[in-house]
């Protein structure tokens, strides 16, 4: 009885002992750290499977400016206990609010796709503008939509976010999307950029309605642009294309009204465009001489 109180007893010391030894682990690192020696106290914190420990391996980590190896700290940190969770997410926020502040873009969106990645729904408000910004600046257009919608609920004045979420939507062959977004946009915005890519982008969805032979959508979106009068270099061709689809239904004098209105706008340039025009007027002509 006395021989298994005494193994008892040695093992509730070891743990004490143990559980001291690494207080004091962490308090030497922590004292380390706050006394400009972070090399020492990563050396004690390193391998430490105590969340505290980890945490502060990550804290460090972050004030070096390395956040990759910060965010593996505390993504080892989660899976260690999970429950350090939002303790960790409000850091790394911190962090990447402080990076962001500081200019240091690269740094702030390699800790907000963490934040992201440990919480899908996280929110992270006007800062889906900065994603937005990198992905799109990357080239990676169909990133940059998701981050740019969410920043438009922070911002929605902002005519360039607006814009650059149009062209995400073009260079990624979705007209119609920017063409709704521009459309929308021109309600409370009145900068011209708006309006000319909303122009261009209603041409471009007319020649391909054109392609499709859906004339009478063709014919709404030619008449946006030509409504807008911008980009001036496209009206020529938007009435040309009207009198295209008036003269594909027999409609001669629509049709002669919008040719007419091309060799107006091209008195003295656009030679091709004015013969085409010419020559579409001749054939109405004769048309209409030989009914």
């Amino acid at each position: 009885m006395l021989k298994k109180y005494r193994l008892h007893l040695f093992f509730v010391l070891f743990a004490l002992i143990a559980s001291c030894e690494r207080q004091s682990n962490y308090n030497k690192a922590f004292e380390y750290y706050h006394s400009l020696r972070p090399t020492r106290a990563l050396i004690l914190l390193e391998n430490s499977t105590i969340p505290k420990e980890i945490y502060l391996q990550g804290e460090i980590y972050l004030n070096l400016n390395d956040p990759r190896r910060a965010l593996k700290s505390f993504e080892r940190l989660i899976d260690t206990d999970p429950r350090w969770k939002t303790k960790v997410l409000k850091k790394l926020l911190q962090a990447g609010n402080e990076s962001s502040k500081k200019g240091k873009d690269f740094m702030a969106v390699m800790i907000y796709s963490k934040i992201l990645e440990f919480e899908g729904e996280f929110d992270l408000q006007e800062k889906n503008i900065l994603m937005g910004n990198w992905f799109f600046d990357s080239g990676d257009y169909e990133q940059s939509i998701d981050y740019y919608i969410k920043g438009i609920n922070y911002e929605p004045r902002n005519e360039d976010l607006r814009l650059k979420l149009a062209r995400c939507y073009i260079n990624t062959n979705d007209l119609v999307s920017a063409y709704d977004v521009l459309k929308e946009a021109i309600k409370d915005l009145p900068g011209w950029r708006l309006r000319y890519w909303l122009g261009k982008t209603a041409f471009d969805l007319a020649e391909k309605r054109i392609k499709e032979g859906n004339y009478d959508s063709a014919e709404l979106y030619l008449k946006e642009l030509i409504s807008l009068g911008m980009p001036k270099v496209l009206i020529d061709d938007a009435y040309f294309l009207m009198g295209d689809i008036k003269l594909s239904r027999e409609e001669y004098t629509d049709a002669a009204n919008y040719y007419n209105k091309v060799l107006d706008l091209n008195k003295f340039a656009k030679p091709k465009i004015r013969r085409e025009a010419e020559e579409a007027l001749e054939i109405i002509k004769n048309m209409e001489d030989n009914p």
